[in-house]
């Protein structure tokens, strides 16, 4: 069995999000047409964790979203809390919100999320990752679908831990 390293995943999956995008055809609203949200939503951006002292996590981010017939803006939001802390590894769970938006209509899409945010080095600063594994809860086009996402950045330390996810950053549902 071959070993592909989780680099060579993430460059392809990235890749392929891409060509993705630029392969579809016009927008379509994603209000009306739940068919355009079958069971795989690929997304590709960058988010922000900031993780507090009392263990409190909230961020936000930026994505394009796509499925096999069209592609969305998309804003992630997310909170929740520290479940285990260990050196410079964060592992939290959080309640995420995916709004996918084109023009005024769209989907909101709530998902249950354990993420592993881990720092690099030892030092204030420096480079970081990001996995998580989730589910979506409750009904709508993707009701019951598995979310993963990874990804690359840096992160920063002081009275908030804030984690920023820019590169490589994949979120993908599949029902």
């Amino acid at each position: 069995m071959m070993k592909i390293n989780s680099r060579s995943r993430v460059v392809a999956a990235v890749g392929g999000a891409v060509a993705l995008l630029a392969t579809l055809t016009g927008p379509t609203s994603a209000a009306s047409d739940s068919s355009a949200l079958a069971s795989t939503l690929n997304c590709i951006g960058s988010i922000t964790v900031n993780i507090g002292g009392s263990g409190a996590v909230d961020g936000k981010g930026n994505l394009r979203c796509a499925t096999p017939s069209t592609s969305y803006d998309a804003q992630l939001t997310l909170s929740g809390s520290v479940t285990n802390s260990s050196g410079l590894v964060y592992e939290t769970r959080t309640s995420d919100r995916l709004s996918i938006f084109n023009g005024s209509s769209g989907e909101v899409i709530d998902l249950t999320v354990n993420r592993r945010l881990e720092r690099l080095s030892s030092g204030a600063s420096g480079n970081a990752t990001a996995r998580g594994a989730g589910m979506v809860i409750g009904g709508g086009p993707f009701g019951g679908a598995r979310q993963t996402e990874s990804g690359t950045g840096t992160f920063g330390t002081g009275r908030v831990t804030t984690f920023l996810i820019t590169d490589n950053y994949i979120f993908d549902l599949n029902g």
